[in-house]
């Protein structure tokens, strides 16, 4: 689950506007999940899902939480490498591990992608970076998430041969093939774009347009900072390799529930679709728009409505619980270390 830039990235407004725009994000992202879950629950008979629920069996669940495990400290190892080659700076990887995953628990409890936030504020102030600099990890670890799952969806799709029903959905192809595109171009080319968007930012004054821009370019920059091609590929092979592991909780979720192991791909389609599907706002922890657009995978595969809800809500719960849980209680423990310090 990730978002395209940094929450960090919108500061700088006045204050009457950032409160606005907060208040009109947090109602958005309220809105459009109510919207989703009503979707979700409107044609199927919640009985059935209880019922598949209660007879999930307990060792692909566990299977799938040791996969999500070692995703978020692969994630945790990858954003290290970043920062180091952003910072110039020869940062332990320790003391980095536990605060980047909270960060990710606090996104997943509290709106406005607080965690984003959190993360800049942390990382800045313990290892005495400028918050621009986390803030240009950050893009460059959302630029090889966007470019890798766009690609594990295009993979899912071919391998099931989804072809005609992809065709149905031109405009939505249309975008993705934009932000691969895209994406590949920030990683390979980032000097080229940099140039790029500078001549673009001349003369022009669209508020909105000088954001898009202005971040466009951000994002060339950040990536240039990583250096040479050879580091780029090895961080893109890692994204794949953790989105590959996180896609196994959703496999786990559906072998829990008694499905045939050798369709596995159906519930791998559903991940990438549903992982897409939180780049709309939502509510914290993208509920509703992780299930409604995993039930739309699992409609084009041919999976029943009970049967997809149950699987999505069951990989939902350990893709969201245990990182909730974890940020939440990494931030109790520190301030009450805070306030057993002597004065």
């Amino acid at each position: 689950m990730f978002n395209i830039w940094p929450r960090a990235m919108g500061e700088g407004c006045q204050p009457s506007q950032s409160r606005f725009g907060a208040t009109f994000r947090i109602g958005l992202g309220v809105a459009a999940g109510a919207a989703f879950i009503v979707l979700v629950v409107r044609d199927v008979h919640l009985p059935e899902v209880w019922a598949l629920l209660q007879n999930a069996a307990l060792a692909p669940l566990l299977f799938a939480f040791l996969a999500f495990v070692t995703d978020f400290l692969l994630r945790a190892l990858r954003f290290w490498m970043i920062l180091k080659q952003t910072s110039s700076r020869d940062l332990p990887l320790g003391p980095t591990v536990a605060p980047f995953i909270a960060s990710f628990g606090v996104n997943d409890v509290l709106p406005l992608r607080l965690g984003d936030g959190f993360r800049v504020v942390w990382f800045s102030r313990q290892f005495r970076i400028s918050a621009g600099t986390v803030v240009g990890a950050m893009i460059v670890e959302r630029v090889l998430d966007l470019v890798t799952i766009v690609v594990l969806r295009a993979l899912a799709m071919a391998l099931l041969d989804l072809s005609a029903a992809s065709a149905t959905a031109w405009h939505f192809e249309l975008a993705l093939v934009v932000a691969l595109a895209g994406g590949f171009g920030m990683l390979l080319a980032p000097a080229f774009l940099a140039r790029v968007f500078e001549k673009l930012l001349h003369g022009v004054e669209l508020s909105v347009v000088v954001m898009a821009l202005s971040g466009l370019k951000a994002t060339s920059a950040a990536v240039l900072q990583v250096g040479s091609w050879y580091k780029i590929i090895v961080l893109t092979a890692i994204s794949l390799a953790l989105w590959v592991l996180e896609s196994l909780v959703l496999i786990g979720a559906w072998l829990s529930l008694d499905r045939a192991a050798h369709d596995f791909l159906k519930p791998f389609l559903a991940f990438v679709f549903s992982t897409l599907g939180t780049l709309i706002p939502s509510l914290p922890g993208h509920f509703g728009a992780f299930e409604f657009f995993g039930v739309q995978a699992f409609a084009l595969v041919g999976v029943d409505a009970p049967t997809a809800v149950a699987v999505l809500l069951v990989a939902h719960f350990i893709l969201w619980a245990p990182i909730a849980i974890f940020g939440i209680c990494w931030l109790l423990v520190g301030r009450l270390e805070k306030a057993q310090l002597p004065t």
